[in-house]
């Protein structure tokens, strides 16, 4: 992945959406989690942006691997970071409803 602020922000974003969709699934159930959980992708959202905004590659490259473990559970989802391509979109292939 390229380590650029965009690609720490659409990891984040993927990763609060799915907090958000587990966390209307479990309501009344699931705010505390859903607040742990959001406070850590926001913190390390943070620390990558300050990463490559410093030229610190190792240290982005860290923080995203911890974002996108973070994301594991969603793997199958069709909108799951590590099936886009460089340019920040989906391979034609991986599109729902595109042919290969």
């Amino acid at each position: 992945m390229l380590l650029d602020s965009q690609t720490g922000v659409g990891v984040y974003q993927f990763i609060v959406d799915r907090l958000e969709d587990r966390r209307r699934e479990e309501y009344p159930d699931g705010r505390e989690a859903y607040e742990d959980n959001w406070t850590a992708a926001h913190d390390l959202e943070k620390a990558y942006a300050e990463a490559v905004h410093t030229g610190d590659s190792d240290t982005a490259e860290r923080f995203l691997h911890e974002l996108m473990n973070m994301a594991d559970p969603w793997q199958n989802h069709p909108h799951h970071p590590a099936k886009h391509t460089r340019d920040g979109h989906q391979p034609r292939n991986a599109e729902p409803g595109s042919r290969s």
